[in-house]
């Protein structure tokens, strides 16, 4: 939550418990306890809990109330009585309720559309248009994501340097262009990641998706990254230069 009140802060936006409760996923009633008591109040819970965008737009792409046929992703109406026939029975608002309880709807579709998560098409219906829920770059959220994501990536790798025998670490792969790519080819690899990346991280979003529930009291949090590197020469130079200078000092 003080990650949340910070970026609002900063932003020159209003503190209110509908924007927080968006941003962590805290309910609103929490909130305005929050906001009432001394700033070093702590909500251990807001650590635990999935960001409510992200909540929302996985139950979007994974709920067959809300999957068309061939599994494509549905249009939704804001709320039901604004479908097209009565066989629109499932809206956006039901979506809300059903995965984020406790968060507006209409609120936390501003912050969908804001974020160019999801379109509102001007028929007074609305399209997913990406699974991931990403936050502004800089703010605090994305400032913890990198965070959190560099911790998770060397504590793997410390875990494999640690493991001696074949098969006990954790899996770790790296793939690269032995002779590097021509600049003009560096695009098309980056589409075809993008493409091809997002198909295998659904397929592992939805096995995860069927297995995690809520009320295990011995969970274990875990799950998959992977990105796209572009080695930086200028850093390469400087590091070998390094690695030399210390050579010669030995």
């Amino acid at each position: 939550m003080k990650f949340a009140l910070a970026e609002l802060r900063s932003s020159g936006g209003e503190e209110s418990a509908d924007a927080i409760a968006v941003m962590t996923g805290i309910d609103q009633e929490d909130i305005r306890e929050a906001l009432r008591s001394p700033d070093d109040v702590e909500l251990a819970e807001a650590d635990h809990r999935i960001n409510a965008a992200v909540r929302v737009l996985l139950g979007w792409h994974t709920d067959r109330d809300y999957i068309g046929p061939y599994g494509l992703v549905r249009d939704l109406a804001f709320s039901s009585n604004e479908g097209k026939s009565k066989k629109d029975v499932s809206a956006f608002v039901d979506l809300a309720k059903q995965y984020c309880p406790g968060v507006p709807p209409k609120v936390l579709l501003d912050e969908l559309i804001r974020t160019g998560c999801v379109q509102d098409l001007g028929n007074g219906f609305y399209r997913a248009l990406t699974r991931s829920y990403v936050p502004e770059r800089l703010s605090a959220e994305s400032i913890r994501r990198f965070a959190e994501v560099v911790h998770n990536v060397t504590e793997t790798l410390e875990v494999n340097l640690r493991r001696s025998v074949r098969g006990t670490g954790r899996i770790e792969r790296t793939i690269f262009a032995d002779y590097g790519l021509r600049p003009q080819d560096l695009a098309a690899f980056d589409k075809y990641l993008r493409e091809r990346g997002q198909l295998f991280a659904d397929d592992i979003d939805n096995w995860l998706s069927d297995r995690s529930q809520q009320g295990y009291p011995d969970a274990i949090q875990t799950g998959v990254g992977f990105y796209h590197y572009v080695v930086n020469n200028d850093d390469e130079r400087d590091f070998g230069r390094a690695l030399k200078i210390e050579g010669d000092g030995e």
